[in-house]
């Protein structure tokens, strides 16, 4: 019988996490399967805010990405497993990750998520659970890290917050998420 190795996670602080981002190099970004606005506008905000300070990164995602999301959604660039950091972005569990989760499943690196009921499957979380959108949180950590955002970057940030709060309606809403 093969023992089952158990992860043990390790939550970090909105400054650990900006930390991790930069001390590495090559990043691989994972959204949920089924790929709704916040998934993808977090992935695609944090993937150009890694660019933008001169690291590596793509964006994988387990289903097509929707039309609807081409204009801040592109194309990125492969990075190879073995060398590469992997990130999921507002997946609360591994399960979520639908045709990645067996190649990924049990090797992310980093978990961001808004999620309270995130699995902690991830080797680091960074968690904040007042966030009314996971977008809310890579905007948190991209200013923390002192990255320029550029309109691309808005985009996808945006995308993901008025998704997640129902075009701002959603009780989840505050005036931080207002402000971001």
């Amino acid at each position: 019988m093969t023992k089952k190795t158990e992860i043990f996670c390790c939550e970090l602080t909105l400054k650990q996490t900006a930390s991790f981002l930069k001390k590495h190099n090559n990043y691989i970004i994972l959204t949920h399967a089924s790929p709704d606005g916040d998934t993808l506008g977090s992935a695609y905000a944090l993937y150009y805010a890694l660019n933008e300070i001169g690291k590596i990164a793509c964006v994988l995602c387990p289903d097509v990405i929707p039309e609807k999301y081409g204009y801040f959604a592109r194309k990125t660039d492969h990075v190879p497993r073995e060398n590469a950091t992997v990130i999921a972005v507002d997946v609360a569990d591994k399960k979520l990750l639908g045709a990645l989760k067996e190649e990924f499943g049990d090797c992310i690196d980093l978990c961001i998520d808004h999620h309270v009921s995130n699995t902690r499957f991830a080797k680091n979380l960074y968690l904040d659970d007042d966030a009314a959108a996971a977008a809310e949180c890579i905007y948190e950590l991209i200013d923390q890290m002192r990255v320029n955002i550029n309109d691309i970057t808005a985009k996808a940030i945006y995308t993901g917050l008025a998704t997640d709060t129902g075009c701002f309606k959603y009780s989840n809403v505050t005036a931080k998420t207002h402000i971001i």
